[in-house]
């Protein structure tokens, strides 16, 4: 995600940042205002969908979030009109756009596949649960109203997140020996 953000041109480059860093949805970090801050946490109460302004996707949506210094600094430095990352007219961002103009460009450029904007979610929630973030903090941070929405639909595990229950197969150890029998028990 660092290294997309240092291919972009500002206000691209630190809305990767904010997604990356917040998982929040596209159209809830377009729709931000700068009076959705209070100190260093950030009030998530509206979005912009299809280029309407409205509520959030869902009551667990509407949440607060911490942001670090550092992103928010960052953020800051974007100016202060009513709208955090804005066009040029001072309209919010067209998310389908910026999309397909800035972000897919450097992406491929770098040889990194992307899909979408749901990308940062995704890797945000997988990054989490490796980082044993339990799944309803995850949730919570997400905006889901359902831990099993963010595991089963945003997480995805990969061949690094099956090493270490593997790591035990070849070892000759008692303890592991014992530990492979009784997990067999258990088939």
């Amino acid at each position: 995600m660092r290294a997309i953000a240092d291919k972009l041109d500002e206000p691209y480059a630190t809305l990767v940042l904010l997604l990356a860093s917040l998982g929040l949805r596209i159209g809830e970090a377009v729709g931000l205002k700068w009076t959705d801050f209070e100190g260093n946490l950030l009030h998530i109460s509206r979005r912009i969908y299809d280029g309407d302004v409205g509520a959030v996707k869902s009551l667990h949506s509407a949440r607060k979030l911490p942001i670090s210094g550092d992103l928010l600094a960052r953020m800051r430095q974007l100016g202060s009109k009513e709208w955090v990352f804005q066009s040029r007219d001072g309209t919010p961002l067209n998310p389908g756009n910026v999309l397909k103009r800035h972000l897919r460009p450097a992406a491929k450029a770098l040889g990194i596949p992307i899909g979408g904007w749901h990308d940062f979610r995704h890797s945000l929630t997988t990054a989490m649960r490796r980082n044993g973030v339990h799944p309803k903090v995850i949730s919570g941070i997400l905006g889901h109203a359902k831990v099993a929405l963010a595991m089963d639909v945003y997480d995805h595990a990969n061949v690094e997140d099956f090493q270490q229950p593997l790591s035990f197969v070849g070892k000759t150890d008692k303890v592991s020996c014992r530990f492979r029998i009784n997990a067999l028990t258990f088939l």
